[in-house]
């Protein structure tokens, strides 16, 4: 039910918020906070009575907009919106029926189990071997075992309704778990009677049954839910509270398993990214490194060929009877030249630095090596271009 601001302002002010709120059908407390987070003024404490006995009160006044609305139907938790859709169906299969009518195997077998039950070991057959093939977990008194499989018989028949089912998984010959399997998601359930100590009981161990039935739908880490006969209620009546109650269960156990998958997943991605980086870091440094490696030996091989050639051209000059200081001194520094080069030396040089080096160990064209574009160009030579040429005009 919606009314606006207006409206409602004006009857929370005509009569008392616990008359509205029955015929509202929503509780005075949360009536009061709807106006509240509407910003929609309420009669102060007394104000009712002051009104009975003749005296005038100023209303506070409304402000803001009049015709914003205010929705007041009530607000249901995930599992009373459940209750709310299951309810909209036919009743009668949720009305538990008062004299058992055992059709369905696993209703048959449990009463028969809870039948050998009831019997003393010593005079049961030995061995003892049961026939019965499955059966539910009922642990309840001979005087109400056949109003607990009533019970359960229409939990049973309205999951079936719904599309669900009903598991037994049989841990031994003598115990099992029985399972609601709602959308796929295995719920474990029971039936139990609880005990009181007898009226003349010695000890801690002389017990009754009390006829109060719970039915226990269990979670992980002790949630369980367990409904009970009270002293204004009845388990009986308390079928569609259970029938919500597991589904509400089986979707959310599904979406903290799928959230619980989505955060596996999320620290997958994010370990394998962390894993990839690193080895993008480790593959990079190791890059560096190599071709600084690489680097030093490329200027290794070059200082030595520097050498040889500076070796060989001091013979040839040697031979040719040019030597002089002239040429003593570009030897010399064609050698300082080779040091500097030399990763293992790495003598210092006035003009050239540390970038010069991977920058200048490739060869490059000189005007030797080039075609001239026209031959009446006047050639040039120089002691390393043109060494024979170069003799000749010091001679």
């Amino acid at each position: 039910m919606k009314l606006t601001r207006k409206q409602l302002y004006d009857l929370v002010w005509t009569e008392p918020l616990t008359a509205i709120s029955k015929r509202l059908e929503i509780s005075g407390a949360e009536l009061g906070k709807r106006c509240a987070a509407a910003n929609i003024p309420l009669p102060p404490n007394g104000y009712w009575s002051k009104l009975i006995y003749g005296k005038n009160i100023d209303k506070a006044l409304l402000s803001g907009d009049e015709n914003e609305e205010v929705d007041l139907a009530p607000y249901l938790t995930p599992q009373q919106i459940i209750e709310k859709e299951i309810s909209k169906g036919d009743q009668s299969v949720f009305k538990v029926p008062e004299i058992l009518y055992a059709k369905d195997p696993l209703i048959i077998d449990t009463k028969e189990k809870h039948r050998e039950d009831m019997i003393p070991w010593s005079q049961r057959k030995n061995p003892y071997k049961s026939k019965i093939k499955e059966s539910l977990n009922v642990s309840v008194g001979e005087k109400t075992i056949d109003r607990a499989l009533c019970i359960f018989s229409t939990v049973i028949n309205v999951l079936r309704l719904r599309g669900h089912s009903i598991k037994i998984h049989k841990k031994n010959e003598y115990n099992s778990v029985t399972y609601a399997v709602i959308n796929g998601e295995e719920i474990k359930i029971d039936l139990t009677e609880r005990r009181r100590m007898k009226s003349d009981a010695t000890s801690t161990r002389d017990t009754e049954y009390s006829g109060e039935l719970h039915f226990n739908i269990y979670g992980e880490w002790r949630d369980t839910t367990t409904y009970k006969d009270t002293t204004h209620t009845r388990l009986e009546d308390k079928i569609i509270e259970i029938i919500a109650n597991l589904e509400f269960r089986s979707k959310k156990i599904k979406e903290d398993r799928v959230a619980e998958e989505e955060h596996i997943r999320k620290e997958k991605e994010a370990k394998e990214r962390e894993e990839r980086e690193k080895f993008e870091a480790n593959r990079q440094a190791e890059l560096k490194e190599f071709r600084m490696m690489f680097n030093m030996a490329e200027r290794l091989r070059k200082a030595n060929m520097l050498r040889q050639y500076i070796a060989d051209y001091e013979e040839y000059l040697k031979t040719s009877d040019v030597m002089d200081d002239e040429v003593t001194q570009k030897l010399e520094w064609a050698r300082k030249k080779a040091d500097w080069l030399d990763p293992f030396i790495d003598v210092e040089d006035e003009y050239l630095n540390e970038d010069d080096k991977d920058q200048r160990i490739e060869p490059v064209k000189t005007e030797s090596t080039v075609r001239r574009s026209s031959t009446t160009e006047t050639e040039t030579y120089s002691f390393w271009t043109r060494p024979y040429r170069w003799f000749n005009k010091k001679r």
